[in-house]
């Protein structure tokens, strides 16, 4: 799949940051090529430069069962800012 949009972006207010119109527009087509047009129930969305821990894929399979039995969810993340040590309480708990 590749993207190329050359349309002209439309900011709400003055002096708004372009950038963040058009990540936001690429977010929507990759999303809506993925779910709409591919059928795909799921995905995950990685930037190229992650790092990801061992039990990343572990972590996003146990959350799926979140997903399939609580509609109330919309996303199950990975990313957290909060996650350093001096943070963590209770590194087994799930929010």
């Amino acid at each position: 799949m590749q993207h190329l949009d050359n349309e002209p972006v439309k900011t709400e207010r003055p002096g708004e940051l372009i950038a963040y119109y058009k990540i936001a527009r690429h977010y929507k087509w990759a999303l809506d090529e993925l779910f709409y047009k591919n059928n795909f129930s799921r995905v995950i969305i990685l930037e190229d430069d992650m790092e990801i821990a061992p039990d990343f894929f572990d972590y996003f399979e146990a959350a799926a069962a979140l997903l399939d039995n609580d509609k109330s969810i919309m996303a199950v993340s990975s990313w957290n800012d909060n996650g350093q040590k001096q943070f963590v309480h209770d590194p087994c708990k799930l929010f």
